[in-house]
């Protein structure tokens, strides 16, 4: 029968295979990734020199040339992209002052309605809005809003 020691010395060999054993998969995987990354940067290096050959008109290939011509509109679609990206950029916000021409004089304008008032059991009365326009920024509103939605005034008196 194995003494206490025999299985205690068992299981430190066995822990002792498994660490090795995790070290030895980690270094293998990182060479893995290291040959992979070479791989690429090669791959992309014959890439590059392929379509220098095509940009020079020297390239003579039909299974390259076809993949060329793909990467020539994708180059298209890439440029026209970032010009659409610098367009963006370049807009500017629209001026409010132009936004706040006066009306013709010929123009009836509304007439807002009264404010009545809403109790809901327990609660303070607060007026409600029944429609109209902000009176401090003048914006239309909803009926029953107490705030106006564009400048947080409250609108008890619309």
């Amino acid at each position: 029968m194995p003494s206490f020691l025999d299985k205690l010395k068992s299981g430190a060999d066995k822990a002792a295979f498994e660490a090795d054993r995790l070290v030895r998969v980690n270094q293998a995987q990182a060479a893995v990734r290291s040959a992979q990354r070479d791989l690429e940067a090669e791959t992309g290096a014959l890439g590059r020199e392929v379509l220098a050959l095509h940009d020079a008109g020297t390239l003579t290939q039909p299974e390259l040339l076809a993949t060329c011509n793909k990467i020539d509109g994708l180059r298209q679609q890439v440029a026209a992209l970032e010009a659409e990206v610098e367009r963006v950029r370049q807009e500017k916000a629209p001026d409010p002052s132009a936004a706040d021409v006066e009306p013709a004089a010929d123009v009836p304008r509304p007439v807002p309605p009264p404010p009545i008032s809403r109790t809901v059991a327990g609660a303070p009365s607060a007026p409600v809005s029944q429609g109209g326009t902000c009176p401090n920024c003048g914006s239309p509103l909803r009926a029953g809003v107490r705030f106006c939605p564009e400048c947080g005034s409250r609108v008890e008196d619309v």
